[in-house]
């Protein structure tokens, strides 16, 4: 649920702070007051797309901090999911400025926008005029009725998914090679070629590389062979490093008897003449085997150039060098073979097809029950907000008799949903058909029996009840309160029976100070609630009449919660 939601700079509001409480929540106040701005600002902290209208007069940033708590099992996957902490409490912070930069923060650190929607979705489930359209498009309403039990099309849905991905590999490579025969040709000859360059040109694993070495000590052979020269010659020339060691060796030898660390310092000069003499012996072996060739060097760079030749129509690596091979070789056998492979590939089409109608009649024959179940709820859901001659069902396409082209990941269904609000009226497709107050009880009915199926814990309703008033206000209020004893549920209303239902109540106002409009909230108790259910029954407030008739409003609402409870 909702606990706390702080807004700053956004609109008509400088700086509010409100405290939602579990059950039913009402925003009360007159037209233009700033409800729907509170409503927005829930909708952009969870990730809508904000618009630099949104941004207080006269201020360069808006930002908004919501608090959630009580949330459920779904919230918490998503959270150890996308490596979150669940520290039982969730702080979401959005801000966006002028220059069109936004910032979003989960529990004081920031994340993607994504992370934040994807865990915003568990949270709160909306209902206002965006969701009206919606439900009136066609094309949501197959994802709607799956929504009622989404788990029994899981399996059916991953197999038609992978069905159909065979089946777009078979008909890619039928089609390449049941291509014309002219075509067919051709390509066998292009291969051909390809495959008799690539082989007679004998490749080896890592050759270019291994070429490259070589190429680069032959290039630099001239500098290698004066340095080793020079090398032996600084070592083994009679008045080189070895001969002064050796001389060094022989002085001290001479004076070995005059002090106790001479024999020591001759043993380890001795030591070191004698790897010094390896060295040497190393070096001279290097200097010998150094042998410059000219007419080698030039061999290997020539085999290099073919190489890279290759790499550059076949590669751009060796290594993709002899995948292409591979892959020549295994389309010039299909191509040579084409008739037996087609054959082949034409059974294993049809055997996919069949398997792709049978997923798609599978998941046909679930909707279809489904939506039995669905369409009676609906209808009894509709009957008790008032439209008990109200008649719903979810119209399907006709079923094919075998696989079609038409068949996609979701199957071959088509849905549309039909209404009917009167006797005697024959079922139409709800966009053409129903009224703006059948909507908002439409939409009631449909979100009272999906919402366990949501996962959410906070439903929030932008004036359900436009459009309707009388006896079936009460219906739309005590349908509101039955929702609000398992979820936590946030309503603007101008109805007083709606009013009369919740459980903790904000009073929205605008005020002018010195040329300047704000909104400021207000939560009400006591009298001030039953003032405000007076003047939403269109009396003034300070009548006895208006007043007794909002408390005995407020009294049956008890009543009736208590019932329910």
């Amino acid at each position: 649920m909702i606990q706390t939601l702080k807004i700053k700079n956004v609109a008509l509001i400088k700086d509010i702070s409100l405290d939602f409480t579990q059950g039913f929540n009402v925003l009360l106040g007159e037209t233009g007051a700033g409800k729907s701005i509170i409503i927005d600002s829930i909708n952009f902290v969870l990730g809508d797309k904000p618009s630099k209208s949104m941004i207080r007069t006269g201020e360069d940033t808006m930002k908004v901090e919501a608090s959630f708590v009580d949330y459920g099992k779904q919230t918490s996957d998503i959270l150890t999911e996308l490596g979150i902490d669940d520290e039982g409490i969730l702080l979401f912070t959005r801000s966006f400025n002028l220059d069109g930069k936004s910032e979003c923060r989960i529990n004081g650190l920031q994340y993607p926008l994504n992370m934040l929607k994807q865990i915003s979705s568990t949270l709160v489930d909306f209902y206002g005029q965006h969701e009206n359209q919606v439900l009136l498009r066609a094309k949501n309403h197959l994802a709607l009725l799956e929504s009622y039990k989404p788990e029994i099309f899981l399996e059916d849905k991953k197999a038609l998914a992978e069905t159909l991905n065979k089946l777009k590999e078979i008909q890619e490579e039928k089609n390449l090679i049941g291509g014309n025969f002219e075509n067919r040709e051709r390509m066998i000859d292009l291969l051909s070629y390809q495959i008799s360059e690539i082989e007679n040109a004998k490749l080896k694993e890592n050759e270019d590389e291994l070429l490259e070495n070589e190429l680069k000590i032959y290039a630099s052979s001239e500098r290698i062979s004066e340095n080793l020269s020079n090398f032996i010659y600084a070592f083994d020339d009679s008045s080189g490093v070895l001969a002064n060691v050796k001389a060094g060796i022989h002085d001290l030898q001479n004076i070995v008897q005059y002090n106790d660390k001479f024999p020591e310092l001759i043993e380890r000069l001795t030591s070191s003449m004698y790897e010094l003499d390896d060295v040497l012996e190393e070096v001279k072996k290097l200097s010998n085997d150094l042998v410059f060739d000219e007419a080698k060097m030039n061999e290997v760079d020539a085999r290099l150039d073919h190489i890279k030749s290759l790499k550059r129509k076949y590669g751009p690596t060796l290594d993709d060098v002899f995948k292409f091979l591979q892959k020549s070789k295994l389309d010039l056998d299909n191509l040579e073979n084409a008739e037996a492979k087609l054959k082949e590939l034409s059974l294993k089409e049809e055997k996919l097809e069949q398997t792709a109608y049978n997923l798609s009649k599978s998941l046909s024959n679930k909707r279809r029950e489904l939506s039995l179940e669905v369409e009676d709820k609906i209808c009894k859901e509709l009957a008790e907000l008032g439209m008990k001659n109200a008649r719903f069902k979810v119209g399907f396409n006709i079923m094919p008799n075998s696989y079609t082209n038409d068949i996609t990941k979701q199957g071959f269904d088509n849905v549309e949903f039909l209404f009917s609000a009167n006797l005697g009226e024959d079922l139409k497709p709800l966009s053409k058909t129903i009224s703006g107050g059948e909507m908002s009880r439409f939409m009631l009915a449909m979100k009272n029996i999906l919402a366990d199926k949501d996962g959410v814990g906070t439903l929030v309703f932008d004036e359900v009840d436009a459009g309707i008033s009388g006896l079936i206000g009460n219906a739309v209020a005590e349908k509101l309160a039955k929702l609000s004893k398992n979820f936590q549920v946030l309503c603007i209303t101008h109805l007083p029976q709606v009013a009369s239902m919740a459980d903790s109540y904000i009073y929205v106002t605008k005020n002018t100070l010195n040329n300047s409009t704000q909104t400021s909230v207000e939560k009400l108790s006591g009298d001030r609630i039953i003032e405000q259910i007076a003047q939403l029954t269109g009396g003034a407030i300070n009548t006895e009449t208006s007043i007794a008739h909002a408390r005995e409003l407020k009294q049956n609402s008890e009543e009736f919660k208590k019932k329910i409870s």
